[in-house]
């Protein structure tokens, strides 16, 4: 779709004159190209921040008002007061000033959107991170720490922090955000806008899940809709937000579930680099664990190799594991450095 005909579609959305056919063409547009989605998020917070100002809708009603009193006049012909045909010694008719102005004040508005948003979409740079098989952690230049899980993306703006914050998510990630009141990070997940100041939350939102889930463990998350203005809501900790799309695209449906301790947990696991092991060979396993903790193991003791152990572990550290694994059977080892050696 290209951009103007995606901005007329905006603009009829906006003041209420979209057809369901249009509407759905918009979502669709928005859903599929996070450009045009970008431009609408951007337009609608000029807009926003405008709102207790002279902004451009009123301009436009008030233009709008103009011009029918002036079509109207025609209709119920309009006789002038004073006699056109002869010549005009000086000055211009009220009406002829005030189609002036209306040029100039369309001309204006036009100027002011064109160079505040295809301008600036052409400078603002954004840095991507993607995932495939493997995920990934990333603390960015605010201290804000993300974990991307698999087969996921983010992309955020350069100088991230130092005017603004913003990420378009696809897939799933877990963040943990640096505090800074003055500028809220904003974080896009399909057709869901996430505000949050400092705080801690997972999103899940991949393209083939129907819905878009998050789950936030600390501060504050106000979650907004693309689809329908009316959708907002304050995520508290330990709650977790379901939003799912309503058929026709009219909203969104926002069910909010508690978080218990387990659940919490749950959540997250995946950010973790668990460790799942059943009847598994010592020989094979010392393979995944030189792995996970970046070491080297030695096994001196030969009967040992072919051992089977079962078990998983997460956040536990090297000597806990092993530690785990003695439970199971008996062994001695020692930890210098990076090699560890069993017996």
């Amino acid at each position: 779709m290209n951009k103007q005909y995606f901005l007329d579609l905006l603009a009829k959305s906006w003041s209420g004159e979209i057809s369901s056919a249009e509407n759905l063409q918009l979502q669709e547009a928005m859903e599929q190209d996070e450009e045009l989605r970008q431009i609408a998020h951007e337009l609608e917070a000029y807009f926003q921040s405008k709102k207790d100002n002279a902004n451009s809708r009123n301009a436009a009603e008030k233009l709008q008002r103009v011009w029918k009193t002036i079509a109207l006049a025609g209709q119920q012909n309009f006789v002038p007061k004073y006699n056109h045909t002869e010549p005009v010694k000086s000055g211009f008719s009220r009406a002829y000033l005030l189609k002036i102005a209306a040029v100039f004040l369309v001309t204006l508005c036009c100027a002011v959107i064109t160079f505040n948003y295809w301008n600036r979409e052409k400078t603002v740079k954004f840095d991507t991170l993607n995932t495939t098989i493997d995920k990934l952690y990333k603390t960015l230049d605010d201290g804000t720490k993300v974990c991307l899980n698999r087969g996921s993306s983010i992309r955020f703006n350069s100088n991230f922090g130092a005017d603004k914050r913003e990420i378009f998510l696809e897939g799933e990630a877990f963040f943990d955000v640096a505090k800074n009141k003055e500028i809220p990070l904003y974080i896009h997940a399909r057709n869901l806008n996430i505000e949050v100041k400092g705080t801690a939350f997972n999103v899940n939102a991949y393209r083939e899940k129907p819905n878009i889930e998050v789950s936030l463990f600390r501060g504050l998350v106000e979650i907004t809709s693309n689809l329908d203005k009316g959708d907002r809501l304050l995520l508290k900790p330990n709650e977790k937000l379901i939003a799912a799309a309503q058929d026709g695209g009219s909203g969104m449906a926002f069910m909010v579930l508690p978080m218990a301790t387990a659940r919490q947990l749950q959540e997250i696991n995946w950010t973790q680099d668990s460790l799942v092991f059943k009847k598994e060979k010592l020989k094979d396993l010392v393979i995944r664990l030189e792995k996970k903790y970046v070491i080297k193991i030695d096994i001196q003791k030969e009967e040992l190799k072919d051992k089977r152990f079962s078990g998983s572990f997460a956040a536990e550290g090297l000597k806990e594991a092993l530690e785990a694994l003695k439970l199971s059977y008996p062994f001695t080892y020692t930890i210098n450095n990076k090699l560890v050696i069993i017996k």
